[in-house]
């Protein structure tokens, strides 16, 4: 991590004012500037400015305040940013070198509202609206300043949370970038923080856009410049179909007790015949993508001679053939450096590990230097293939109950059959080029392929999917909706517990049963059925015999639902604990409609039944 001092920015911009606060690492305030920027420069040279869509935002009109531009100026600035959504606007004078806490925090890019509501703080929207146009009262400044406060104290706490694992991270891959001749060391820095760990990642591994692939290449090289594509043998014939004409799609299998299916994604299944499973043992791919790109050289670093590939013997399996192509020799490194010092060294494993799995996602990104389509398409049909092949050698002697992407999920058969299933595991990984890690579940529920909980032998869960994820801890930056549900089903399905005793012994803890809903750009705002405006983010509860009903109002006057909220709401968007974590959410207990919640529970619990 930078060794600067921390200083957490946001800015407000109104039609004639605008201002900046600025609070150190502990949260207190260090200046606060209003359309005079006089001493801001020196304010913040030499500092690690931080920042919520600051790169996005702050840091492309904070220059222009300290340069010196008019309030109206700046304004007009302000309205071309967020009315044209255009990242070249005043991009060549920004701030370098910031971190920007929205950055990768979430594929559902939450607000840093959605993030206070989540984590049962106050939700604090401004009461003064950015469109007035006419200089601030002296009251009104007062209420900006005090937002935009609150916004910086939660900025600093997002801060922290992500601060070692990813911020730490991102500062451990830009030292890994390759000196450039043509830039100096602290240039490359400045550059690359702007950037996302995937694009860093690429640019650790090649410095130069990558030769596309022309066709899927899953074999060995043949006389005619061809690949054998023997791997597409065994799958179904419509999955070789769909591969080698489609471009998206999936075909569903029933095979060996389990619905399969495959597409251009990894290869998912589950169990038909039953939900609940004593004695699951799983097999799980290690680094299985990775090591499929190593496998098929997806990273050469000179011409191709012959690609590594698995051949069919007379006996049916599959033996390897000798490689001799050249392979990235950076990527093969850090995976094998990772293995080294996994234990010795979690932080910078934690950096490699980055490093190595940014690679399929970059085959795939059409702006990245990796950008390979083909190789992307390659890597994941080999996947599926020898993850279909795993199944189909096991299945005499296992039950399979759970297939997904890079493990399977298996019960076996007969205590005699282990000795058979440990031989098929070797000779798999021998000719595959690839490791399976076992772990075992004494107890394993699943609703589908992606929604199951397994419990390990020491008593501790996994759980997967929308309904029980976030059984064990809360979500700050995706959705912390009802949460409830999740704890009260792993409950009811793993400890026989009751759901109104669950609902009963969390009262202690309203945000277990908030809900965060949120009108987006593209409605009006929030609204009751009265017309009267309220925030656009907010935190309700299902009320008792009360409640007013929230709308997300249309361009054209409509009121639509929020979706999976109740209709009789409680709306609450003060902070619910006090300093000691003690419920401060007035009458919660009584106003609550804990038969909503029951109701609502029990609904999600007959899906799996």
């Amino acid at each position: 991590m930078s060794e600067k001092e921390i200083l957490v920015y946001d800015i407000e911009v109104f039609a004639h004012d605008n201002l900046a606060v600025f609070k150190d690492i502990n949260g207190k305030t260090v200046k606060v500037f209003h359309n005079n920027y006089d001493g801001c420069d020196e304010l913040i040279d030499g500092k690690q400015l931080v920042g919520y869509n600051n790169h996005y935002y702050d840091d492309r009109i904070l220059p222009k305040m300290i340069f010196g531009w008019s309030p109206e100026k700046i304004k007009t600035l302000n309205d071309q940013i967020i009315g044209e959504h255009d990242t070249k606007i005043a991009r060549n004078t920004m701030l370098k070198g910031t971190y920007d806490c929205f950055q990768q925090i979430d594929v559902s890019m939450p607000s840093l509202k959605k993030i206070e509501g989540n984590l049962g703080k106050m939700i604090l929207e401004s009461d003064v609206p950015f469109d007035i146009d006419r200089p601030l009262m002296e009251s009104e400044l007062k209420d900006v300043i005090y937002y935009c406060s609150y916004d910086v104290a939660n900025t600093v706490q997002v801060f922290k949370l992500r601060k070692d694992n990813y911020f730490a991270a991102k500062e451990s891959l830009i030292s890994m970038l390759p000196q450039q001749p043509h830039l100096r060391p602290h240039q490359i820095r400045e550059r690359a923080n702007d950037w996302n760990t995937t694009t860093i990642s690429a640019n650790v591994l090649t410095n130069h856009p990558v030769q596309k692939w022309n066709e899927i290449r899953l074999g060995q090289r043949l006389d005619d410049g061809s690949y054998d594509l023997d791997l597409l043998t065994d799958v179904p014939g419509e999955v070789r179909n769909l591969w080698e004409t489609k471009e998206k799609g999936h075909v569903d299998i029933n095979e060996m007790g389990c619905d399969f299916q495959f597409g251009f994604g990894g290869l998912h299944g589950a169990n038909t015949n039953k939900m609940i499973f004593d004695d699951v043992t799983l097999w799980d791919v290690t680094s299985m993508y990775p090591h499929i790109i190593r496998n098929l050289h997806v990273l050469p670093t000179s011409m191709e001679k012959k690609i590594w590939v698995p051949n069919k013997n007379d006996y049916g399996g599959k033996i390897k053939t000798e490689a001799t192509i050249e392979t990235n020799d950076t990527y093969t490194k850090i995976m094998n450096d990772r293995i080294k010092i996994k234990y010795t060294d979690p932080a910078l494993s934690g950096t490699y590990k980055i490093v190595i799995n940014s690679v399929y996602g970059n085959l795939r990104n059409q702006y990245s230097p990796m950008y390979n389509p083909n190789a992307a398409k390659s890597v994941c049909f080999y996947g599926q293939a020898v993850l279909w092949n795993l199944c189909k050698r096991i299945s005499p002697y296992v039950e399979l109950v759970n297939i997904n992407t890079d493990g399977i999920g298996f019960i076996v058969r007969n205590q005699s059959d282990k000795e058979s299933l440990k031989t098929i595991k070797s000779q798999w990984e021998q000719e595959y080029n690839l490791s399976l890690e076992e772990s075992n579940f004494t107890k394993f529920v699943q609703k589908d392929v992606n929604n199951y909980i397994g419990v390990h032998e020491d008593g501790s869960l996994k759980t997967k999917g929308g309904d029980v994820a976030r059984y064990a801890k809360d979500s700050p930056f995706r959705n912390n909706s009802c949460r409830i549900v999740d704890i009260a089903i792993v409950n009811k399905l793993i400890y026989g517990k009751d759901v109104i005793e669950t609902i009963l012994d969390n009262l202690d803890k309203p945000h277990l049963f908030q809900f965060i809903i949120q009108a987006g750009h593209t409605y009006l705002g929030t609204f009751d059925t009265d017309g009267h405006k309220y925030q656009n983010i907010n935190r309700v509860f299902a009320g008792k015999h009360e409640g007013m009903h929230l709308f997300k109002k249309r361009v054209d006057g409509g009121l639509v639902k929020f979706p999976n909220a109740p209709d009789n709401m409680r709306l609450y968007n003060d902070r619910i604990y006090d300093s000691n974590g003690k419920s401060i959410v007035p009458e919660f207990e009584k106003r609550l409609d804990k038969n909503y919640y029951y109701q609502l529970i029990n609904k999600t619990l007959s899906r799996w039944e």
